[in-house]
């Protein structure tokens, strides 16, 4: 049996002014995003971009979607326009009231604009796929920006 650290725990183990904690890491205020889109035989290959824009450095910790039963054999991916299933990996919503977390890894603790001069990442997206869609899509974006 063995004992680690994890990322943060070692910085804290090992304090020095160049791995101190980042804004949000530790002792962060949790934000919301969120946002509902009404489809109407919405075709696959759709794109419903949500909320406002993330601001630059936030950190994304959930990603929350809830829908209506959509229709048989449609799609819904989330993420954004650098990476279209950043946060949500594809996924059917067939059944009324089924929500879906971050299933990416990729997307969980995402720090916003950290790599793309262009700020492609930081509108969230959903992108529709299979067959049209009709119904109530709701959002929620949970992130720290302090």
């Amino acid at each position: 049996m063995s004992i680690v650290l994890g990322e943060n725990a070692t910085k804290v183990a090992t304090p020095t002014p160049a791995n101190r904690l980042k804004p949000g890491e530790f002792d962060g205020r949790v934000k919301t995003l969120q946002d509902t889109y009404e489809a109407a035989v919405l075709v696959a290959g759709s794109t419903i971009k949500i909320g406002p824009k993330l601001p630059k450095g936030a950190i994304v910790l959930d990603v929350e979607i809830m829908a209506d039963a959509l229709g048989s054999g449609n799609t819904i991916i989330v993420g954004d326009a650098e990476d279209d299933n950043r946060y949500i990996l594809s996924e059917e919503m067939h059944t009324a009231n089924k929500i879906l977390h971050t299933n990416a890894i990729g997307g969980k603790n995402y720090e916003v604009d950290k790599s793309d001069a262009d700020n492609l990442d930081n509108q969230i997206t959903i992108t529709t796929g299979g067959v049209s869609i009709s119904g109530t899509i709701k959002v929620t974006v949970f992130y720290t920006h302090d």
